[in-house]
């Protein structure tokens, strides 16, 4: 790639059309709308099963409502304003009357039947419409328009049971295509590599006539893909966090406050030269996208985007004067603070000492088994790693994340501690980097049932790391238990009680040469309040730590992050904070804040960027608005002299305390982004 208009963040805007918007609508006045929100960047209607430009494809139906080239006119009037034009591409599906016309298109059943997607014939990724009539489309679209990119939707290989696929998959894997409802690490290896592949011959296609044009794919829950290989080959890293209020019912979506943060991270972490595009709905409903989705809602996701260096990218469904217009003021206020304050998100610098794991295949192979959201009645790696990711957080550490399938101990070395929560599955070349990790001198924290599989899901006979020499066994349920507190910094912490309480599944690894804490007490089964004792030392350890090299390694044979996603137990979170605190120190940011308060903070070439995101809001029910949070400080460990409010330029009165700068908000709506400076660097 020769361009670079995407390494920083910029500003992308999008309007999902109807094909009936077409009639009468002048393609320069949805630019002007995009510059309401201060776009630099403007996804566009482009090619696929809907063409908004006169095609001579007849793989594509022209919109029928189309008036003119709507393509052409649109990239004309983006780029008269400065606004990178990038063209939407569906391949995904097709037009019902192609069915009789080319049946090879489309992907087959089992009992031979079409498969639909929202009522259209879905397209199988090994037949004529993937294998040239999408390369037609990009060749005609770059010989006409001078695109900066396109954006492919709903970008996947499709589970195909015709004849041609399964010759293709038996070739490559020695079996067929799985039955209906079967799920095969084979088969879904083969999808992955098979799209990725695919994802490099388009680029490859794309950039040797416009080495320019940025590529895009997307897919809101990524099925079938591979994170990292998909990295590679993308020039864009675009993910879903819309978390609309009622959700799609066909594929749901992994609904929880911090997902816009969790792909950042992800996407920060396999491609740190460009920034991400967060795509945010402007649907509170799925179905048929009209009711708008709460202005609150959308605001706090699009503030922990960027405040995180990814580009938003709104997605509205039609024009701003809309039937339900109600969050678009919002929207259009968010935008033009960003737009101020460009610089300030421009070369953002992860101060990280903590990462977390991701782990897609102990989602795809352990107890999650497959969901996007988890498993909703056994908890796994989802609502391990979102409650480990909620407790960091909540002890205002900032963190990366890390996606599993690819980590190097020289990535790893960059941080004093590594979360593996729940990590059922894990691969041998991972288990091989993160042994070398701690044996380098890092710390590994790991929790639930880790290493108990491969990364296909199979259980292991021997233990995956030298660092941590054991399987973790059976579990078994321990509602009913205590953990006795020994160590006198744990109960100091805590307040000087004797024991918390224990739930959830629980594991006993053998290793008697670690250190051993949080013994367990119970189960107690008769709950009569006559015999409500915990007494005893305790037995099996829920703490054992074990050195290793320069390093040490920690397991947590329990669900520590799940139950703390479901129940907020703050004991857990400082249970987390004791054995975090001794690898990296106190955590940079302390505050009095409500814990519903999250910090953001990253370095910045003139000093610090702190954003504030305010997530109190009704209890019991999905955050529709905020709650005005007022009275309280917040103290960062920084070199900076100053605070600055980035939504009024104004300073906050600080002062200096030792190593930190002290400042008090008086209120937080939304969210506050705050620039720490020196008076040198303002």
């Amino acid at each position: 790639m020769t361009t670079t208009w995407f390494r920083q963040p910029v500003r992308v805007f999008q309007h999902l059309l109807r094909e009936r918007d077409a009639i009468g609508l002048d393609p320069a006045a949805l630019i002007d709308e995009a510059r309401e929100m201060q776009a630099e960047a403007y996804v566009s209607m482009g090619a696929g099963f809907s063409a908004w430009y006169p095609t001579a494809l007849s793989s594509q139906q022209v919109n029928p409502h189309l008036e003119g080239d709507f393509l052409g006119d649109v990239v004309a009037a983006a780029h008269r304003h400065g606004i990178k034009a990038i063209a939407r591409v569906d391949i995904s599906k097709g037009r019902a009357a192609w069915l009789a016309r080319d049946p090879d298109w489309f992907v087959q059943q089992a009992d031979g039947a079409p498969k639909l997607i929202w009522e259209m014939p879905q397209t199988c990724a090994t037949g004529p419409f993937w294998q040239r009539e999408a390369f037609a489309m990009l060749e005609e679209m770059l010989a006409r328009y001078p695109v900066d990119g396109f954006f492919f939707n709903y970008f996947n290989v499709a589970q195909c049971h015709c004849p041609r696929c399964q010759t293709t998959v038996r070739a490559a894997t020695g079996a067929g295509v799985p039955k209906p409802g079967a799920r095969s690490p084979v088969y879904e290896r083969w999808r992955q590599r098979f799209l990725a592949d695919y994802l490099r011959r388009v680029r490859d296609f794309v950039h040797a006539r416009a080495p320019h044009v940025a590529l895009i794919p997307y897919h809101h829950v990524r099925d079938g893909w591979s994170y990292r290989a998909m990295a590679a080959q993308t020039d864009i890293v675009s993910a879903q966090c819309s978390n609309p209020v009622v959700v799609n019912p066909i594929d749901p979506q992994p609904q929880w406050t911090h997902w816009a943060a969790e792909e950042a991270l992800l996407a920060r972490a396999v491609k740190p030269d460009a920034a991400p595009m967060l795509v945010h709905s402007g649907s509170a409903f799925f179905a048929s996208r009209q009711t708008a989705i709460p202005a609150g809602r959308m605001i706090r996701s699009l503030a922990q985007a960027t405040a995180h260096g990814a580009s938003p990218m709104p997605a509205i469904n039609g024009r701003l004067a809309q039937d339900d217009p109600r969050s678009i003021a919002r929207l259009r206020e968010f935008s033009r603070l960003h737009a101020r304050n460009a610089d300030w998100y421009r070369g953002l610098r992860s101060l990280a000492r903590i990462a977390i794991l991701r782990s897609q295949d102990s989602i795809d192979w352990g107890s999650d088994r497959g969901r996007p959201a988890g498993d909703p009645l056994v908890p796994g790696h989802v609502a391990e790693f979102r409650g480990s990711y909620e407790m960091v957080a909540a002890l205002r550490y900032p963190c990366d994340v890390l996606p599993d399938g690819g980590l190097s101990v020289e990535a790893l070395m960059r941080y004093q501690a590594v979360i593996a929560p729940a990590v059922s599955c894990l691969n041998p070349a991972d288990a091989a980097a993160l042994d070398a990790y701690v044996a380098a001198g890092g710390t590994l924290i790991a929790t639930a049932d880790f290493a108990a599989c491969d990364g296909d899901g199979g259980r292991r006979a021997a233990p995956a790391l030298a660092c941590l020499p054991a399987l973790p066994g059976e579990g078994r349920p321990i509602f009913g238990a205590y953990f006795k507190l020994a160590d006198a910094a744990l109960r100091t912490r805590l307040e000087d009680i004797p024991h918390v309480g224990a739930d959830g599944a629980f594991w006993t690894p053998h290793l008697a040469d670690a250190r051993q804490d949080l013994r367990l007490i119970g189960p107690f089964r008769n709950n009569a309040p006559e015999f409500t004792l915990v007494e005893g030392d305790g037995a099996e350890p829920g703490l054992l730590r074990r050195a290793h090299g320069k390093g040490e390694a920690i397991w947590l044979p329990w669900r520590i992050g799940a139950l703390h996603h479901a129940f907020a137990i703050a004991d857990y979170a400082a249970i987390l904070g004791h054995v975090l605190e001794p690898a990296i120190g106190a955590p940079p940011i302390r505050t009095d804040a409500p814990a519903a308060v999250e910090c953001i903070l990253y370095g910045h070439a003139r000093g610090e960027v702190l954003h504030l995101v305010n997530g109190a809001a009704a209890q019991t029910k999905p955050m529709i608005a905020t709650v005005p949070l007022a009275g309280f400080e917040v103290a960062v460990t920084t070199a900076a002299t100053n605070a600055i409010r980035l939504d009024t330029g104004a300073a906050l009165p600080a002062a200096r305390e030792g190593d930190s700068l002290r400042f008090a908000i008086e209120r937080l709506d939304s969210f506050l982004a705050i620039a720490l400076t020196s008076p040198r660097a303002r």
